[in-house]
């Protein structure tokens, strides 16, 4: 008998030690596929209206950290998108979802000194910026860009880069990033630089940003449209190496939330661009302004953008977009949810702002290459979906 019992202590303790020394991991994520309608009219290459399945920006990732002792622990994360549900998982310019293609990094935490990590990280520009007022994040109708969409075109995820984090005292935020150019040549640098901060108290949040990209200037490849994007964007004009020149972005936004579930917000960003085959000195500023209302389980929200003149350019407003969006949410619980939304972007003759994510292609459709896929200019991207989100 005490045999037995020596031997069910001893097996219980072997499975105890790995379950305890991975105690501080945690497996996180969500799954969100949505049906939708969409369609490209009004340029010279149409984008007839059809049906699809999208994935809505589903990831997974795993994330732990070490207590060091003295308020101080050692940070892991690697995260990964599982898009896509459509075409079996490659998308219309012919992308495929590989391990860590999100925010993957190690670092160390300090709770009086703050946060400092490398790796693959969005930028402190995209991160402490944000303000609330992406109503429509990680769906079709998600306004910001990265460069391709209507608004905040400054956000970025650094590949080869250090990100530092403030902790928060008094409300107050700040962060700084610095990606690396490890294919930096004789005649240009580009690396990035990302400085952001923000405030919050009860429900108010004001954000402010700088974000610049070294020694680069922009190339169209279509020597009419202009949306700058990052080299090997699908995008019609990206990033080029021009020592000297650089692109730069710097945004103001905030957002108010009443006790009622109202919650108001607004954002400003402007960018000023490098030499390109359009102009010189390129400038050009976006806006957007948001609207939601909790009512029990709903969610009822709007948004407006709005991306200006390129100024610089012989016909500045050819290159201006606007975009609507409206759609309602329902909580079935704290992680499920369902969801409807109708978007638009209008592009004028010159213009290709697409939608982030889902974007719509009506050249080079189906390419096995995502820097051929473009939408062409002129054309007006529209989705109007219903879909369900499980977070884990």
């Amino acid at each position: 008998m005490m045999h037995k019992k020596s031997l069910a202590a001893l097996v219980a303790t072997l499975f105890a030690v790995p379950f305890a020394a991975h105690a501080d991991v945690t497996i996180y994520g969500f799954l969100s596929a949505g049906f939708e309608s969409a369609s490209a009219t009004g340029g010279s290459t149409p984008y007839a209206s059809r049906a699809r399945v999208v994935d809505n920006n589903s990831r997974i990732g795993f994330k732990g950290f070490e207590d060091l002792g003295n308020g101080t622990k050692a940070i892991w994360q690697v995260e990964q998108s599982l898009k896509n549900f459509e075409q079996g998982g490659t998308t219309d310019a012919g992308v495929t979802a590989t391990f860590a293609t999100r925010n993957s990094f190690v670092g160390l935490d300090n709770a009086d000194l703050g946060k400092v990590y490398a790796g693959y990280s969005d930028s402190a520009y995209k991160t402490l910026t944000a303000a609330g007022i992406n109503l429509f994040q990680d769906y079709t109708a998600e306004n910001n860009g990265s460069g391709t969409g209507v608004y905040s075109r400054g956000e970025a995820r650094l590949k080869n880069s250090i990100h530092y984090v403030s902790p928060t005292w008094s409300g107050l935020q700040f962060g700084a990033s610095y990606g690396v150019d490890e294919a930096k040549t004789a005649t240009a640098n580009k690396s990035r630089v990302s400085l952001a901060g923000n405030y919050t108290n009860g429900g108010l949040i004001v954000a402010v940003g700088f974000d610049r990209q070294n020694d680069t200037s922009t190339s169209s490849t279509g020597a009419t449209t202009f949306t700058y994007a990052a080299s090997g964007s699908t995008a019609s004009s990206v990033a080029t190496s021009n020592s000297g020149q650089n692109t730069t972005y710097t945004k103001l936004a905030a957002s108010y939330k009443f006790a009622t579930g109202t919650l108001i917000g607004a954002g400003y960003e402007f960018g000023r661009f490098g030499s390109s085959s359009i102009g010189s000195n390129l400038k050009q500023d976006d806006w957007t302004v948001s609207l939601s209302q909790d009512y029990g389980p709903f969610v009822f929200k709007l948004e407006y953008s709005q991306l200006g003149q390129l100024k610089g350019s012989a016909t500045p407003d050819d290159y201006k977009a606007k975009e609507y969006t409206v759609g309602i949410d329902y909580n079935l619980s704290k992680s499920t949810k369902v969801y409807t939304y109708y978007a638009k972007i209008n592009n004028n003759t010159k213009q290709n702002a697409n939608f982030y994510n889902n974007s719509i292609y009506s050249t080079s459709y189906s390419s096995s290459t995502n820097t051929a896929a473009a939408l062409a200019a002129g054309d007006d991207p529209k989705a109007f979906g219903v879909g369900l989100k499980v977070a884990f």
